[in-house]
């Protein structure tokens, strides 16, 4: 943290109210404007954390994204509303924080996180808050904070569930330091997790996860309350209760000293389907879209063909042969869906069915997020 210095008047009167809390002073409000912490993503979880530790009064917020504001963010990323759609979502975030408190310090930075820039990034930071949504991200910010000694507020949601934690280890890290390896040592591969795109997420779990993230992340910062280095809380939504569990260094991982290689498990090869997606674009092939109807509303290939939702499959088993039967003879018909996953499933599980209609599935790679 920056050299203590007296709070500005009016920032003073601002969180008067807070300061009003047992433990909670001005030396306290002093650490939190005298903090600077690093936030990736203006995402899901991003959005309310930022809100929350810009009004409690953090002074110095860098955050990092490279995406701009998409009509399907606003349920859940809490900082932008209609008339952001089209913008870059840091500098719409900047605009918010710097309403919320006027004297804050807002570094909004429209690039990705790299292995190539991180480590320079993280210099001065006080707090590395992982707000993405990609294992190869989370994995990438993991290894460059141990590398740096940078403690790291880490959170992630999937459907209905959210887990947060606080990692610290490597230099300058507490004698029982933790990292998010001696947890996960090794990134999961794609199909060891679901699809990225489809498994969906409740728009208010992930202001619930924000915020719990942004409690720790202050009382980490200001000194207050108790705030243990690799205690992992799980929030689950539909019954409204957190687990807790304490994660143990492994004295046999070696520490992180070099960044790697980080493969986005949901990234398909880059030329792998190129002459299906080709031929399909140009109307010589047939396609299957397996998607959800609300799925279809967000994106679509250029030549969209039939839809047979997959929920529509599981409720009627005669669905897919009738859906089948409508292709002719010596098809070549094009399946695919938001990433590859569930085409790829469908595929497999209906290639004798298609064999005896005498038609030929091949399932599109990467899906409408590589070719739409």
């Amino acid at each position: 943290m920056r050299c203590c210095s007296v709070l500005p008047e009016r920032e003073l009167k601002r969180t008067a109210r807070q300061m009003n809390l047992p433990g909670f002073g001005p030396e306290q409000q002093e650490r939190l404007h005298n903090s600077h912490v690093l936030v990736i993503g203006a995402g899901g979880l991003g959005c309310p954390i930022m809100q929350t530790l810009a009004a409690t009064g953090v002074g110095h917020i860098t955050v990092w994204d490279d995406d701009t504001v998409d009509l399907t963010n606003i349920h859940r990323q809490i900082l932008f509303g209609a008339q952001d759609v089209g913008r870059r979502k840091v500098d719409v975030a900047a605009e918010r924080l710097r309403a919320l408190q006027p004297d804050i310090q807002v570094t909004a930075v429209n690039d990705r996180l790299t292995p190539d820039n991180f480590l320079e990034a993280l210099e001065g930071i006080d707090l590395l808050i992982d707000g993405s949504d990609t294992f190869a991200t989370k994995f990438l910010a993991a290894d460059a904070a141990e590398i740096t000694g940078t403690p790291l507020m880490w959170g992630s949601v999937l459907r209905y569930r959210g887990d947060i934690a606080l990692w610290w280890s490597g230099p300058g890290a507490p004698a029982h330091g933790v990292g998010l390896r001696d947890l996960y040592p090794t990134q999961p591969d794609a199909d060891s997790v679901p699809d990225c795109a489809t498994a969906g997420v409740l728009g208010v779990t992930t202001s619930v996860v924000g915020s719990l993230m942004s409690t720790e992340a202050v009382k980490f910062l200001a000194g207050i309350g108790d705030v243990h280095v690799g205690r992992l809380h799980m929030y689950d939504a539909l019954t409204t209760t957190m687990r807790q569990f304490t994660v143990a260094r492994d004295p046999a991982r070696p520490l992180a000293s070099t960044l790697g290689t980080y493969i986005d498990a949901c990234a398909a090869p880059s030329t792998e389907g190129q002459q299906l997606f080709d031929a399909l674009a140009a109307h010589n092939l047939p396609s299957l879209d397996v998607r959800e109807p609300h799925e279809k509303a967000i994106a679509d290939l250029p030549a969209p063909g039939l839809n047979l939702p997959l929920s529509e499959v599981a409720r009627d088993p005669e669905a897919a042969a009738r859906a089948l039967s409508s292709f002719s003879p010596g098809d070549d018909v094009v399946v695919y869906c938001a990433g590859g996953v569930r085409s790829g499933r469908f595929v497999q599980e209906h290639a004798e069915l298609a064999e005896r209609l005498g038609i030929t599935l091949h399932s599109l790679p990467g899906g409408v997020q590589r070719w739409g």
